[in-house]
C-alpha cells in the first residue's frame, strides 16, 4: 500500500472541495441570470435550479460504490474536476435553455463527484484519529467557498445589471477555477492505495445495517435541514418581529462564522470530549437554541442563540462523516458516505415542502418547533444506543 504524500490526505481534499464549492455557488446565481436572459419564466428557473440536484441524487450511490472499489482513489475526483471544467465551458457558450440546463446538471454531477472523492480520500488515506480534523477542515473550507462563490458572481455578472457578457465571464472564470482542482488530483492519479480485506461489493442494505451508520445519516439530515430552515425562515420570523433585513443578514453571517470556527476546532474538541458525546451535545444543544429563537425572537437573543447554535450545528456534518467512516471497512466507506450525502439531499428536498405546509397552518415559529423535534429525536436516538464493548 502506497502511503500518501505528507499532509496530502488533508490539503488535497481541502483545496479541491473548497474550490469546487466556489464554482458551484458562483454558477448557481449566474445560471439563473442566464435563464432570464434566454427568456425563462419562473417555472423554468425552478427547473434550472433543480437540475443541479436531481441527477446527482440519482448517481450518488453508484459513484460512491465506484470510489470504494478503486485503488487509485484520485480517479473519481480527477474525472469529476475535468467534467466540471467542461460543464462550465458549456454554460459559458450556451445559447438555449436546454443547453443551459444540461450544463447545470453536469456542474451538479461533477460537484458531487469531487465531494465524494474528497471524502473518500480522507476516509481511506488519513489515520482514523485524524478524521475529525480532516472532515472538519474540509467542511470549513467548503463553507468558505459557499460564501465566496456568490460574491464572485455578484462582481462578474454585472456591476449594476446582469449582462450576457458578464454571465459568460462568470462561467469562464469558474472553468479556470476548476483547473487547479483537476491538477490537485492529477499529480497523484497513478498512486495506488490499498484497502483492508473485506467485502467491497456489500449491498447498501448491509451498509445501513452496520451499527451507527443509519443513525449518522439521520443526524446528518436533521442538522443540515436545520441550517436550511434557519436560512429560509429566519427572515420571515424577523419580519414579523420587526427586525430589518440587514440585521437578519448579520445574524445568518454570525451563524456561518460560528459554524466554520467549530469545524476548525473539531479535531482537538473530539480528542477532548469524545466523538459520540460531542455529536449528542451538538445536536441537542442546537435544538435548545432553536427553541430559544422561536420563543424569544428579540435581536440580542437571536444573535446569542445563533452564535452558540451555529457553533454546535457546524460540527454535525463532519462528525457524521467520521461516524460513517469509522463504522465501515475501507472498501465500503465511500458507499456509506455517498448514502449519507444522498440522505442529506432527500431531506433538503422534502423539508421545505413540509415546512411550508406547517407554516401555512400554524405559523413560522412552528417550523422551528418541528425542526427541534427532528433534532431532539435524532440526538436521543444517538445517545440511547449502547456502544458495543471496546468502541
Amino acid at each position: 500500500m502506497a502511503a500518501p504524500d505528507r499532509g496530502g490526505w488533508l490539503w488535497r481534499p481541502l483545496l479541491g472541495a473548497s474550490l469546487t464549492q466556489i464554482v458551484l455557488f458562483a454558477v448557481r446565481p449566474a445560471a439563473s441570470y442566464a435563464g432570464l436572459e434566454l427568456g425563462a419564466d419562473p417555472a423554468t428557473i425552478g427547473i434550472i435550479a433543480a437540475s443541479f440536484a436531481v441527477l446527482p441524487m440519482l448517481i450518488a450511490l453508484p459513484v460512491g460504490a465506484l470510489a470504494g472499489r478503486l485503488s487509485r482513489i484520485a480517479i473519481v475526483p480527477l474525472l469529476s474536476a475535468m467534467l466540471l471544467i467542461a460543464a462550465c465551458i458549456v454554460g459559458a457558450m450556451a445559447t438555449t435553455l436546454a443547453g443551459l440546463i444540461i450544463a447545470c446538471a453536469l456542474v451538479g454531477v461533477s460537484n458531487l463527484g469531487v465531494l465524494l472523492g474528497a471524502q473518500a480520500w480522507i476516509s481511506r488515506s488519513a489515520p482514523a484519529a485524524a478524521y475529525n480534523t480532516g472532515f472538519g477542515w474540509m467542511t470549513a473550507g467548503m463553507a468558505l467557498g459557499q460564501a465566496a462563490g456568490p460574491l464572485l458572481a455578484g462582481f462578474t455578472v454585472g456591476p449594476v445589471n446582469p449582462t450576457r457578457e458578464g454571465i459568460s465571464l462568470t462561467f469562464w472564470l469558474c472553468a479556470v477555477l476548476a483547473v487547479p482542482v483537476a491538477a490537485v488530483f492529477a499529480s497523484v492519479a497513478v498512486r495506488r492505495y490499498g484497502s483492508p480485506e473485506g467485502d467491497g461489493a456489500a449491498g447498501f442494505g448491509s451498509i445501513l445495517r452496520t451499527p451507527g451508520v443509519t443513525r449518522a445519516i439521520v443526524v446528518s439530515a436533521a442538522v443540515l435541514t436545520s441550517v436550511d430552515i434557519l436560512t429560509a425562515y429566519l427572515p420571515v420570523l424577523g419580519a414579523q418581529a420587526g427586525i430589518s433585513p440587514v440585521v437578519i443578514g448579520w445574524m445568518l453571517a454570525v451563524r456561518g462564522i460560528s459554524s466554520m470556527l467549530s469545524r476548525l476546532l473539531l479535531g482537538p474538541l473530539g480528542r477532548r470530549f469524545g466523538q459520540r458525546a460531542l455529536l449528542v451535545t451538538s445536536v441537542l444543544g442546537a435544538a435548545i437554541c432553536l427553541v430559544v429563537i422561536a420563543a424569544l425572537p428579540a435581536p440580542v437573543v437571536i444573535f446569542s442563540a445563533l452564535a452558540i447554535g451555529g457553533f454546535l450545528l457546524g460540527m454535525g456534518q463532519p462528525l457524521t462523516m467520521t461516524a460513517v467512516a469509522v463504522a465501515l471497512p475501507a472498501r465500503q466507506r465511500s458507499s456509506g458516505l455517498a448514502m449519507r450525502l444522498l440522505g442529506n439531499r432527500v431531506a433538503q428536498l422534502a423539508t421545505p415542502l413540509l415546512a411550508g405546509a406547517v407554516a401555512s397552518v400554524f405559523g413560522v415559529a412552528s417550523v422551528m418547533v418541528v425542526q427541534v423535534v427532528a433534532l431532539t429525536a435524532s440526538g436521543i436516538w444517538e445517545a440511547a444506543v449502547r456502544e458495543p464493548p471496546g468502541e
